[in-house]
């Protein structure tokens, strides 16, 4: 393991200079209360729920009562649970302290259901009072119910409507159990609800009951949280019922019931209970009769079969075997390090004799079905990499895969049990061949962007009588490739060498740097604008998603030519629109041209009729087949997009003769999950969808 210990004094600087400001500031407690209903999972009250954050867009940093806040796993934030669906935690800081946080499950990043929660972050400003914020619900970046994916509100948004005079209790059930099979449980066709004790206090007979619920009749549905049948929200129901709120304190007799005869009895003795509270509340999920889920696999070992072909960065100089380089596979399965037990037999890749392929079988227990996050790292030899190119600091040898736009590589465990389980051939950050460009070649790559939503952004405005618009680069080995190194081995804007301007000052900002070879075509960035004050930088920069979604970055790339020559100048853009600046949310990106798609005509009559076939296999890793019929000459487009609309490849461009066609489509470069190819023709624009599972 390499140490860039240059790296800790400045993160030990930091904070230091954080505690010292804190010296003369005043504190105040903050309480931060989380409800984790809507985390479409059996979460238990023993999960690991974290707050992690940033102060003024510093992080690591220390708050006033010695924790640690930041946005990976050293902050020391950790929510308690205090009952049920409730979380609560409580810590002090300094009054000028300006906080930007979001709560982390990991419980819901195992399971592949993203442990962050949606954007934006939420924001405490600076004040002198001390602050407990209303309870929060847990905002999944994935759809819930009928919430659409990302942002699903204010911070205080609920999962039902908040109505006066009334108090609303959330009923959640697994239906996925012995019992539920038991009562006629059908995802497919079921309707599930609650059923009970109308609820009459006064004694006054069933027509003066006031309660929502009733023994003879579902009033109370119940639906599912996710569409998704390898999550657990599958199964899971969940909904609303409402009391007026003078029945606070009357306790409520009931029972999930199945239509049209299940009641609920399994290992349930009697009837459930809760008393009426006299506020809006959840109740904590139950199985169905109290017994066993169905399908509830337990934890199997299989081997998992890493491979990377090196060649890419072999031809650009990046990674060197001679010079003791090596290459490791980190994830959620090995810690994301190559330290402690079982280290590095769960991360160093050997060298495959006579060739640039590097593999390693790793053993992984694992629940069949579960998704896990990973990527590769490039350990460089740092005194003999310095030595060779006489730098100061290496570059992070990170994996920031194109394909992924910097996101982590996922896979889904198959647990075939005593068994292997091979995910393919990988190239180190997805660059292929076709994507190197060759050293002596030179390319003025121009930017732009239209800056227009930078000036309302509320964290920091655009100013553009002060401010400097450049581009961040996420990629540090591409950055490399361009003379750039930094400590730390990170990000690194272009300011000294690419600001770009508003010559006719209507809102778009453009440059142009030179790329120069040996280097490859994809690369990642994002939009920047500040200024430099008292030899410190004060720059905002794009927030775009995180590590386990998709568009963390922009993600473009420079096309050769048809005769494979590379052009002497390229331009980045929105499908032939100038980019824009976003303040928020994942950022826009292209798949890579260079992926492989083969189309070949299919003999057979001539089409009567424009169509577009299902594609197979589906689910399909990484390569997957469809047909599409033209019924005359015309021009055609098939693209490949994203759940999020993102067009991720281009499959076909151009003029057709009438025919059937075959596409051959790879989507190696691609991460796991549900994508729509689209056939569109002046006439008719047809859609269908397809799962890549890795």
């Amino acid at each position: 393991m390499r140490i860039v210990t240059t790296g800790r004094w400045l993160c030990l600087a930091l904070l230091l200079a954080g505690l010292a400001g804190n010296a003369h500031a005043q504190s105040r407690q903050v309480t931060l209360r989380l409800n984790t209903a809507t985390i479409p999972d059996t979460i238990t009250t023993d999960s690991f729920i974290e707050v992690r954050g940033a102060v003024k867009g510093i992080s690591p940093v220390t708050l006033y009562d010695g924790n640690i806040i930041d946005w990976n796993a050293s902050s020391t934030l950790e929510p308690a649970n205090v009952g049920g669906d409730y979380w609560e935690v409580s810590f002090e800081i300094a009054d000028t302290t300006d906080l930007t946080f979001k709560f982390y499950s990991q419980q819901a990043e195992d399971i592949g259901l993203n442990g962050w929660e949606a954007d934006p972050n939420p924001n405490i400003p600076p004040g002198t009072n001390d602050t407990t914020l209303t309870v929060h619900f847990f905002e999944v970046q994935g759809a819930f119910k009928d919430f659409p994916p990302g942002n699903k509100g204010d911070y205080d948004w609920r999962p039902y409507e908040p109505k006066e005079d009334t108090v609303a209790v959330w009923f959640r059930v697994y239906m996925n159990t012995e019992e539920g099979q038991n009562d006629g449980y059908n995802r497919a066709s079921s309707i599930v609800g609650v059923r009970g004790d109308p609820l009459d206090p006064d004694g006054d007979g069933p027509e003066a009951a006031r309660g929502p619920l009733d023994w003879g009749m579902t009033k109370v549905m119940l639906t599912p949280e996710l569409d998704d049948v390898s999550k657990a929200g599958y199964h899971l129901y969940s909904g609303v019922a409402y009391y007026p709120a003078d029945l606070a304190g009357t306790e409520q007799a009931y029972k999930f019931f199945v239509e049209p005869d299940g009641w609920e009895e399994g290992n349930v003795s009697g009837n459930r209970t809760f008393t009426v509270p006299a506020q809006d509340t959840t109740l904590h999920w139950v199985y169905y009769g109290n017994t066993a889920p169905l399908g509830s696999a337990q934890p199997v070992q299989s081997a998992i079969i890493f491979a990377v072909d090196l060649s890419p960065m072999e031809a650009i100089g990046v990674f060197d075997r001679a010079r003791g380089d090596t290459l490791e596979v980190r994830g959620d399965f090995n810690g994301w390090d190559c330290a402690g037990d079982g280290a590095p037999d769960d991360c160093l890749l050997d060298p495959v004799p006579g060739q640039n392929i590097y593999e390693l079988v790793v053993p992984i227990t694992a629940i069949p079905g579960a998704t896990r996050n990973y990527k590769f790292f490039l350990n460089l030899d740092d005194e003999k990499f310095k030595q060779q190119f006489g730098v100061e600091y290496v570059p992070s040898g990170w994996e920031e895969p194109i394909s992924t736009q910097g996101a982590n590589r996922t896979f889904v465990f198959e647990g075939i049990a005593d068994g292997f389980q091979d995910l393919g051939v990988f190239n180190f950050n997805d660059v292929l061949p076709e994507n190197i460009i060759p050293a002596g070649t030179s390319i003025d790559l121009t930017f732009s962007v239209d800056m227009s939503a930078a000036l309302a952004n509320e964290a920091r405005p655009f100013n553009p009588d002060e401010d400097t618009v450049t581009v961040e680069i996420g990629d540090p080995i591409w950055a490399f490739t361009q003379g750039f190194v930094v400590e730390g081995g990170g990000a690194v804007k272009l300011t000294d060498v690419l600001q770009l301007t508003d010559e006719d000052a209507d809102g778009v900002y453009s440059g142009t740097y030179t790329v120069v070879g040996p280097t490859y075509s994809g690369i990642q960035y994002k939009y920047a604008y500040g200024n430099r004050i008292d030899g410190t930088e004060d720059f905002v920069v794009e927030a775009g998603g995180t590590t386990s979604g998709s568009g963390r970055r922009r993600t473009r790339f420079i096309v050769p030519n048809a005769d494979g020559s590379w052009p002497s100048a390229w331009a980045f853009n929105d499908d032939g629109e100038t980019e824009v600046y976003q303040p928020e949310g994942p950022l826009p990106f292209e798949g890579n041209p260079a992926a492989a798609t083969s189309i070949e005509p299919v003999d057979g009559e001539l089409p009567t009729q424009i169509a577009l076939m299902q594609n197979y296999p589906n689910p399909f890793n990484p390569t997957t087949s469809f047909e599409y019929t033209l019924d005359a000459t015309t021009e055609v487009t098939v693209r490949v997009f994203d759940l999020l609309g993102r067009q991720v490849a281009t499959l076909v461009d151009g003029m057709q003769q009438a025919g059937s066609y075959r596409v051959t489509f790879d989507a190696s470069h691609l991460a796991s999950g549900m994508y729509i190819y689209q056939l569109e023709t002046p006439t008719r624009v047809l859609s269908k969808r397809m799962i890549l599972l890795k």
